[in-house]
């Protein structure tokens, strides 16, 4: 059975999104995060968490700024 998979999705008061990728391994969540890019804008910029390097749980997160 596949774990727990999570996109968590904060969006400020100035309208920038970050989103959270939990519980996809290897390059999965990466996919994740560009077909979302594609749908709210361009994105700013990429931070990979350690968690991304564990071969059993990445993770990732992104900001972008949301068309208006």
């Amino acid at each position: 059975m596949a774990g727990k998979q999570e996109v968590e999705l904060f969006i400020s008061e100035e309208g920038e999104l970050k989103v959270h990728i939990k519980g996809i391994k290897g390059p999965g969540c990466l996919k994740v995060l560009e077909s979302l890019v594609k749908e709210i804008g361009s994105e700013k910029g990429r931070t990979l968490t350690g968690e991304y390097y564990e071969s059993v749980k990445n993770t990732v997160a992104s900001s972008a700024k949301l068309r208006k």
